[in-house]
């Protein structure tokens, strides 16, 4: 996409001034929100015209402050910050996926109208994104039925070397974890909806078919020097596996999706 540097460039310099903004916004926005942003968001509105159809979305989560979300054409990633019900985005980029010229022009619209943003408010699911008092984008929370979720999450993530081994499985709702060679000390987790809303959000984006052909960006596992990691998914019948690529560099094509499922595993575990 020709603009898309230029678009997030803009965003990046409105980001630099966002305790400008935050400061401007104070001063004109009365309304202090007791609820957190996190998890994924359907965008239903970009300022007067609806854009249902176009399943944009944006993913918060509140651990580490990272928002990333699908803005037409491409996906795009970076961090927020929050103070009550003040908002700033920060350190945004995109991936340079080209599309037809109406999800280019959405794609467009969206981050230029991100760029506007400094403040926020829920209510019932629904979050407003707003410039001051005005409201520029409108989005609702999504809530995937666990029959849906059953249906599409079956991962295997493997990584091992001659020190090292682990192994991530997730069905349904649950996600099993061993670092037992055997397959014999497995340990068992059920996900929050939230985990597995977020996991969900960018797994739908995931090109299956392209995974088996995906060339990794190192292979230092070559020589006993990292773990070599695949990740499998099974979806309508069929499986794709990934080539092997040294764990902690998966091909940028499924690195956002890894590095999601890597943070649930570690967050699992940990309680």
């Amino acid at each position: 996409m020709k603009h898309l540097a230029i678009l997030i460039s803009l965003i990046i310099l409105k980001s630099c001034g966002s305790s400008q903004d935050v400061a401007s916004a104070s001063n004109s926005t009365h309304m202090i929100t007791n609820e957190t942003i996190f998890g994924t968001y359907t965008l239903e509105q970009i300022e007067a015209t609806n854009v249902t159809s176009y399943e944009l979305t944006l993913e918060f989560d509140s651990k580490t402050n990272k928002v990333s979300g699908f803005a037409g054409c491409n996906r795009f990633f970076g961090t927020y910050s929050t103070n009550e019900n003040l908002i700033s985005f920060s350190e945004l980029g995109a991936t340079r996926k080209m599309c037809q010229n109406e999800a280019n022009a959405v794609e467009g619209t969206m981050f230029k109208v991100l760029a506007k943003i400094n403040a926020f408010d829920i209510s019932n699911g629904t979050l407003s994104l707003k410039n001051d008092d005005t409201v520029l984008i409108i989005a609702n929370k999504n809530m995937m039925s666990k029959e849906r979720q059953k249906e599409h999450m079956n991962i295997t993530y493997r990584a091992s070397t001659r020190g090292f081994f682990e192994t991530i499985w997730i069905k349904g709702n649950v996600l099993k974890y061993t670092k037992d060679r055997d397959l014999k000390d497995v340990s068992k987790h059920k996900l929050s909806d939230k985990q597995l809303s977020e996991l969900l959000a960018i797994y739908k984006d995931l090109d299956l078919k392209a995974i088996p052909s995906l060339e990794p960006p190192s292979k230092t596992f070559q020589y006993d020097a990292a773990a070599m990691a695949t990740l499998k998914i099974e979806a309508n019948g069929n499986s794709y596996t990934s080539n092997g690529f040294d764990h902690g560099n998966p091909p940028k094509a499924i690195a956002v999706f890894i590095d999601k499922l890597l943070s649930i595993k570690e967050n699992t575990i940990k309680q």
